[in-house]
């Protein structure tokens, strides 16, 4: 069963729910086809279908309307919150649903600009272990959906420390090699120790220095390039008039 603010609280008090859905979304402009609630409505929306998708007894909160917009400040109706007050939001929310025996409670966000919460939730994870949170996004790897491979003290990172200080690297064995098993999400629910088996997430008996040196000359000369064309072309934009007529 959904319940909602339209229960009591006796009614949610006698059902035991353990579970809260909790939807974010954002008040901006979407152009001029769409409203500036379309996030939220969204985001109000889509909670309902997990509500019923899940077929369990859950609370279903309202979608928080308000996010992280500054990037669209310059049209009217846009409404933003700092990342930090955000975060505090959920926050707020997290520890009131605890005081009150919620166990479960399932994170998504309509609005990408709402990054702020996937590490709040990885706090909040570490803060509260007698509690699962959720980002309600992720990789079903049982159903052929890919993983990340190589995220953290694999074959990338350790071809990169054999080639600018080969004298920290240790003795690399195929027992360190430790290639993504679940989603890199897991890693915001119960961190390195339980996702891996040494804390490295990769396979570092893959590293060489020369890929090291390859992979280090390639992303610095791609980055000098991005530098040096994003640097023009965020001139040439700055000096544009705006696309919101003048008051």
């Amino acid at each position: 069963m959904i319940y909602t603010v339209e229960n009591t609280w006796k009614e949610l008090h006698e059902a035991r729910v353990e579970t809260a859905i909790v939807p974010f979304g954002a008040v901006e402009q979407h152009g001029h086809h769409l409203p500036l609630g379309t996030d939220w409505i969204i985001a109000d929306h889509m909670g309902r279908a997990l509500a019923e998708a899940l077929g369990e007894d859950v609370l279903l909160l309202p979608a928080m309307p308000f996010g992280n917009s500054r990037e669209h400040m310059a049209f009217p109706g846009t409404i933003t919150l700092r990342p930090a007050t955000l975060a505090a939001v959920l926050d707020d929310i997290v520890e009131s649903l605890r005081h009150h025996s919620f166990r479960t409670v399932i994170v998504f966000s309509a609005h990408g600009g709402n990054w702020i919460l996937k590490p709040t939730l990885r706090e909040l994870n570490f803060r509260y272990p007698e509690m699962t949170l959720l980002w309600a996004n992720g990789s079903l790897p049982e159903e052929g959906e890919t993983v990340p491979a190589d995220i953290h003290a694999g074959g990338s990172e350790t071809s990169s420390l054999l080639h600018f200080r080969p004298d920290l690297v240790r003795p690399v064995t195929e027992a360190m090699d430790s290639p993504g098993i679940v989603g890199q999400e897991f890693n915001d629910y119960v961190g390195f120790d339980k996702s891996t088996r040494t804390g490295a997430w990769g396979r570092p008996t893959e590293a060489t220095a020369e890929r090291g040196a390859e992979r280090v000359a390639q992303a610095a000369e791609h980055q000098a390039r991005y530098i040096r064309w994003a640097r023009a072309r965020v001139a040439e934009l700055k000096a544009q008039a705006s696309i919101v007529p003048p008051e």
